[in-house]
């Protein structure tokens, strides 16, 4: 027993330093759209705070601390995520290629290509259904949120929605709790031995999809009430390209859901740029 001791513990290490590389590489991705979303956030946080009254303004913190305690707060939750991820996506048969490449050394994936063609082509796709769908809805949205919709966006704003969307949230969301929910149902209905069913990633896919919807509702709920609509609005939206890129964490990878999602952001950017001209 003795004899093991030393081989128990170097594989002890090496599995130590495999979850630290794992969690290095995703938390570093992860915390760049963290710091976007913050200095995007400040412009909203100074006009809340611009409605306070004199009293209430003397209690609140600085506003440097108020970003410093949102950054740190979305940093934890992105931590949990990634620990999460680490523990049940490669049981489950989800994986990433940044991992599979600098933690464990495997080879390029020969589908690769055709990976970033399908997610390419999703955001695409997913796009221009978003677009559709949104114009669809314009005459029974209330006029603030149309009013916001049809804001010109900045290019600091599709950065911020190309990092913290297209990479944090699919670590929060795919990573995270997608692989969670795979990995308890896959416990739940004892089919530890073989990969789950594909019931199992369906059902993962779409609750992840839904809660990716609802989680959007507090930003909608700044802008305006939250009535039947609106709700259904955010929930079908972001529902939809919420599967698609569920579907293809599923089917390729993590950097495949993520190119999507970014896709989705930068071809929204330019298909409304070009619809506002022609307008």
């Amino acid at each position: 027993m003795t004899l093991c001791l030393p081989s128990m513990l170097m594989s002890l290490e090496i599995k130590s330093m495999a979850v630290l590389k794992q969690f290095g590489i995703l938390f570093v991705l992860g915390i760049a759209g963290i710091v976007m979303l913050t200095i995007t956030s400040v412009p909203l946080i100074e006009q809340r705070l611009a409605k306070l009254s004199p009293e209430t303004l003397e209690k609140v913190p600085p506003l440097w601390i108020l970003m410093l305690l949102q950054g740190l707060q979305y940093s934890i939750i992105l931590a949990i995520s990634i620990l999460i991820g680490i523990g049940c996506a490669y049981r489950v048969g989800l994986s990433s290629h940044l991992i599979d490449h600098w933690v464990f050394h495997t080879a390029k994936s020969p589908s690769f290509a055709v990976e970033m063609k399908w997610s390419l082509g999703v955001g695409a796709a997913a796009a221009i259904v978003l677009l559709l769908l949104d114009q669809l809805m314009q005459p029974v949205l209330p006029e603030a949120l149309r009013a916001a919709n049809n804001t010109e966006p900045s290019w600091l704003n599709l950065l911020t929605a190309m990092f913290y969307g297209g990479i944090t949230e699919e670590i929060l969301m795919r990573w995270g709790l997608m692989s969670l929910l795979v990995w308890i149902a896959w416990k739940g209905l004892k089919q530890g031995v073989t990969l789950p069913s594909q019931g199992i990633y369906q059902g993962a896919i779409v609750l992840a999809a839904l809660v990716f919807g609802l989680l959007h509702l507090p930003a909608t709920a700044a802008i305006v009430p939250l009535t039947p609509v609106v709700i259904i609005r955010a929930l079908l939206l972001n529902g939809i390209v919420g599967i698609a890129f569920g579907w293809l964490f599923w089917q390729y990878s993590l950097e495949a859901a993520m190119l999507a999602h970014i896709s989705v952001h930068a071809f929204t950017f330019v298909l409304s740029g070009l619809l506002a001209r022609l307008a």
